[in-house]
């Protein structure tokens, strides 16, 4: 039921059920936050939101408070003003003077929220913050100096992805933000996801950078630099540049890329097209009885989602997909079969994967992702890292021409785009079941994905005599909820359980440009689909690559050994 409040001498209609703040942001109020995050439950931590009610003695929090029928209500008061003033004063009191080097330089709230109410001097000066920042992970880097204790971090950590590798230490003045026991977050229980990146108003988390090893790469004459793009990554691009034809922008960046020096840019689609493949066959197998894998199969492209497995799922290990992620089968591929066909030194050869992950740092550092001693992937840039090493190089996407990637991964099939968001993996395993259980055709196939947001997010799938179901969930609250819920109900008609940690997928990857509430990671979402229709043909099996290249020929090194993982864990527990 709808009524209204006086806001400003102005009436606004207000749902029933509105806190304050979302009923002043609908009707057009610009209200600061720090602490407040849609879809989370209100804290008032920060108190910038605060508006005078008249009735009130004291300003309230317009984030916690319900909108009543009949109040009035002003946010742009004297009152008001001088203590949003005041609080941003007291934060800038005691954080870096160092704008001029922080990473969040012109994309920092503190930072918006100082011009925006017209801050020009120190007014108050209070102890600087002693701790050093924290570059122990292979991912994620912390800053505690910067820290302004909004508790987004904390709360993304411990209510979306479930492991508190961070939370408050200590009280009043002296409370922090940290890892247990003020270790580095490389001892701590982070996945890598990056989403604590993602909701950080300021630099107190940023990525661990790879773009000056790659700058100082692209300048060796011994080195061979082979750069691979995420499908994903291209979305990302045309969302952040706004570039048309969209179907260009993919020459562009690997026009940009061989300017700046890259010997290579490769398309990673075509690794995604072998991962979905060997995915279904897979399935195809549990479903004929020929494996002893027990359902759902799950999968296994998400590093954030294997490293929450080993840590707190040991028992779910022997149910993930046994092949590894799209970025190191194209790295094992680079580094074996391409470097022996192209009569390329492994020892010259420097991979890049550019990415909308974070977690693929960390995934890209582990030792069983090594071939005689080296990385399959030699650096990792996010979305935001890719951005950056181009602005360096001087190069503006829209004044190249357009290229051509580079054979013989130049192409990639409609389904390779599908990873790049929640459901659409498990929509291309289906449709490859589909194929290998039909003789090779897709006729008749359907894989209808529920429309309300509030829908369990699973279908069923005709195959043969047999109902196949296929689910997918994003965030690792979404997977344990799921997972629970299998086994209490003691279901046995999922076979099949797409898992991406960062919520929607790769669309919200911590890797992705910084941008508040999910309107992006839906615009997204949306121009990946725009890109499956671009492309030359719709499924894996029709990539020429794989024609001629089996996924069949598959080295046993580009599969991960997860058995023996579970035998080992298994005993220890």
């Amino acid at each position: 039921m709808d009524f209204q409040i006086e806001v400003n001498n102005k009436l606004i209609s207000v749902n029933e059920g509105e806190t304050l703040l979302v009923a002043l942001r609908n009707n057009g109020f610009k209200i600061p936050t720090l602490c407040h995050m849609n879809r989370f439950a209100p804290t008032g931590a920060c108190r910038l939101c605060v508006v005078e009610v008249e009735g009130k003695r004291d300003l309230i929090t317009s984030c916690s408070y319900p909108a009543e029928k009949g109040m009035k209500v002003k946010t742009n008061s004297q009152r008001v003003m001088r203590a949003r003033k005041s609080l941003v004063e007291l934060l800038l009191s005691n954080h870096p003077d160092d704008c001029l080097y922080c990473q969040r330089n012109g994309n920092c709230e503190l930072q918006w929220l100082a011009a925006e109410m017209n801050i020009k001097e120190r007014k108050y000066f209070g102890a600087k913050n002693q701790q050093y920042p924290d570059y122990s992970s292979t991912s994620v880097a912390r800053d505690p100096a910067k820290c302004v204790l909004c508790s987004r971090c904390v709360r993304i950590c411990e209510e979306v992805q479930l492991v508190t590798a961070i939370d408050f230490i200590s009280r009043g003045n002296q409370t922090t933000v940290n890892s247990a026991f003020e270790k580095g977050l490389n001892q701590s229980s982070c996945i890598h996801c990056g989403q604590c990146i993602q909701v950080c108003p300021t630099a107190a988390l940023f990525d661990i950078s790879h773009v000056e090893k790659v700058q100082a790469a692209l300048q060796r004459k011994d080195k061979k630099v082979i750069f691979f793009i995420s499908p994903s990554v291209i979305a990302s691009t045309i969302q952040s540049t706004d570039l048309k034809p969209r179907n260009l922008v993919a020459g562009r960046l690997a026009s940009a890329l061989k300017r700046s020096g890259a010997f290579k840019v490769f398309d990673l689609g075509a690794a995604s097209d072998i991962h979905i493949l060997e995915e279904a066959e897979q399935l195809v197998d549990m479903l004929g009885n020929k494996s002893e894998k027990p359902f759902p199969l799950i999968s296994s492209c998400c590093p954030s989602w294997q490293k929450y497995v080993e840590m707190y799922r040991p028992d779910t290990l022997r149910q993930l997909a046994t092949i590894k992620s799209p970025q190191h089968i194209m790295g094992s591929m680079l580094k074996t079969m391409y470097a022996d066909e192209a009569g390329i030194d492994v020892e010259q050869m420097y991979t890049v994967a550019v990415m909308p992950c974070l977690a693929k740092k960390h995934e890209a550092s582990l030792d069983e992702n090594t071939h005689k001693g080296l990385s399959e992937v030699d650096a990792v840039l996010t979305v935001r890292e890719l951005f950056q090493l181009l602005k360096s190089f001087g190069l503006n996407l829209e004044q190249m021409e357009e290229d051509i990637l580079d054979i013989p991964f130049d192409n990639s099939s409609a389904a390779a785009c599908k990873l790049g968001y929640s459901g659409g993996k498990a929509e291309a395993v289906a449709a490859e079941v589909y194929r290998l259980m039909h003789n090779d055709t897709l006729e008749n196939f359907k894989f209808v994905q529920p429309k309300s947001a509030t829908a369990k997010k699973e279908t069923k799938v005709q195959i043969g005599k047999k109902m196949v179901g296929f689910a997918w969930v994003s965030s690792i609250q979404e997977a344990e909820k799921y997972l629970t819920a299998l086994k209490e109900e003691e279901r046995n008609d999922i076979h099949y359980l797409e898992v991406m940690a960062c919520p929607e997928g790769c669309a919200g990857g911590g890797g992705q440009p910084i941008s508040r509430g999910f309107t992006s990671v839906h615009a997204r979402k949306k121009i990946c689909l725009d890109l499956e229709k671009t492309k030359d043909f719709s499924f894996p099996n029709q990539n020429p690559l794989i024609k001629t290249e089996s996924q069949n020929k598959l080295p046993d090194r580009m599969r991960i050994p997860y058995k023996n993982w579970y035998v080992k864990t298994f005993n220890e527990k």
